[in-house]
Formats: C-alpha cells, structure tokens, sequence
C-alpha cells in the first residue's frame, strides 16, 4: 500500500466530490480514481458509493478513517526522523589524531578540543586516536574529514595547516654529568646515547625528531627506542641514554630520576599541523577550521 493513496483516501473522505479532491491533491481525476479502486482491492471493502452526482463516503470507511490518519502520521513522522538522522550525519566531523608519542598529549590541545565541542555544538565530532601513517591513509581514502598530527608532513595530495609548535627540550638521567647543568649545549649532547620513539608507533614524530636532531642538534647516535613517553623516561631514569620531550609534556609527566633542561640556541621544536584533504570544504568543515582559528587568535 503506497502512502499517496491514503493521503487520496483522506482528502476525498473530507470532500466528497473527485474534482475537488483531485484539485486540493494536485493530480489528474483519474489518477485519484485509480487510487481509491486499488485500495478498495486491497482492503476488500468498499469506500465511497459513486453516482453521476455525488460520492458518499461509505460507514465502513468512516471507521477506517482514524486508522488511516494514524498510520500518515506515523509516516510523516518516520520522514522527519529520517531527515534528521540524515543531517546529523551530514554534520559529522571525523577527527583523527596521530602523535601523542612525541608532542600531541598537550594542553594546548585539550582546550582546543574542549573549545570545539562547546562551540560546534550542532556538529557531532567523532575523534579517534591513529598510527601516523594510517592516519595519512584514512584522510586520502575519505574515512577522515580532518587529522592533528605531530611531524614534518609533506604530503602533496593534503592540505596542511600549522597550528602550533612545541619547543623542544632534553630528558637526562638525574645521575648523569650533565644533569648538573641548568642549559645544555649542542656539544653537551654530541657524545650522549641517544633514545628516541619508534617509528613503528610514531613514525611522523619520529621522522621529525630524527630530522630536528641531525639538523639543529648533532649527528645521532641513537641508543634506544621508546613507544610511549613513560616509557621513554623509563629508559633515561634507567641510564640507558639521553631524550626529548615537548617543552609542554614536561609538567604532566614529573618523573625521578630524571631531570628536564632546556638547550641553549636551539630552534628545534615539535610541529602540530591539522591536515585534510584538497578539492574543497564542507560548510561543516570550514565551520571547524573557522573555529580553530578563533581559538588559536585568543590564544595569542
């Protein structure tokens, strides 16, 4: 049973006259004709009783009448249902996030984040936590909207976005020489065994801390890896060499038996950049980057 031949069901039931009801229906009489004759086959009961000069409804169909408005009803609300669900959908931000190894587990990040889901409330913001290179993936494939990653990207086909930098400072065993020191230098650190993330969990950040070592540092010579930031300081705590951390990191992860110092005359730093695909914005989309620029502009 199509919902139209309620609706004609209804309309003609309130009229009583085919012309009228086909007008207020906005189709051809015949049509209205072929409707209610099909319901009547259906239903096997008969609607209306039709003469050359009028057409009553019959007692059978004015009891059925409730039941027919009930169902358009739920019809009608079953559509709208559907067209909010559908725009719920449409207004879904897939937010992926790659770096908590090096430089993403930030501050700054989380009023960020907090920002945008006070601001963008009638935008569902679906975040979930990915390994770099699926992260870059993901994005080209369309299962990300928008990605915030630690790392120096070069990525043709991405758009990228710098949003912020981290400085970068040294972790050194609390019983090592220099730990004494209030600043290191980059001869400091030239001789040291260096521990750094591995590039199988991080490999964005990895790449950009081997690059910032070898470029504004000194030429590596990497000891260990590390796949998290605990586990990092684990490894300087234990003695097995010296680390990096971003500058932000620092107070949330306090450690003994090791100390934090800052390096005297060194640019490098951690790089946060939000990265999404060419060819174009959704209205959702730029609502996103449009609010995160207004958050960054208060950040100073």
């Amino acid at each position: 049973m199509r919902m139209k031949y309620l609706q004609c069901f209804l309309v003609l039931a309130e009229e009583q006259h085919f012309r009228r009801a086909a007008e207020r229906l906005n189709i051809q009489q015949p049509l209205l004709s072929l409707a209610i004759k099909r319901l009547e086959a259906e239903w096997g009961v008969l609607l209306f009783k039709r003469t050359q000069r009028s057409t009553q409804i019959t007692e059978v169909a004015k009891r059925l009448l409730p039941d027919a408005r009930r169902v358009l009803n739920a019809y009608a609300e079953v559509q709208r249902n559907a067209s909010q669900a559908t725009q719920a959908v449409q207004q879904r931000i897939r937010l992926g996030l790659s770096g908590m190894t090096v430089g993403l587990a930030h501050p700054r990040l989380d009023a960020l984040l907090a920002y945008l889901r006070e601001t963008l409330q009638d935008i569902d913001l679906y975040i979930t936590e990915y390994e770099h290179g699926t992260l870059i993936r993901s994005l080209r494939d369309g299962v990300l909207d928008v990605g915030i990653a630690v790392g120096n990207l070069r990525q043709e086909d991405l758009v990228i976005q710098k949003l912020w930098t981290d400085p970068m400072w040294a972790v050194v065993p609390a019983a090592h020489p220099l730990a004494s020191k209030s600043v290191l230098s980059r001869n400091d650190l030239k001789q040291c065994s260096l521990i750094v993330c591995h590039p199988d969990s991080d490999d964005g950040g990895s790449d950009q801390l081997r690059a910032a070592i070898a470029e504004k540092i000194i030429e590596p010579t990497i000891a260990q890896y590390a796949s998290s930031v605990p586990g990092m300081l684990t490894l300087v705590a234990s003695g097995f060499g010296v680390s990096f951390i971003a500058k932000s990191q620092i107070a949330r992860n306090p450690r003994d038996g090791v100390r934090f110092l800052p390096i005297e005359q060194c640019e490098a730093s951690f790089q946060v950049s939000a990265v999404y695909r060419s060819g174009g914005l959704r209205v959702e989309d730029r609502q996103f980057f449009e609010a995160v620029r207004r958050f960054l502009a208060s950040q100073g």
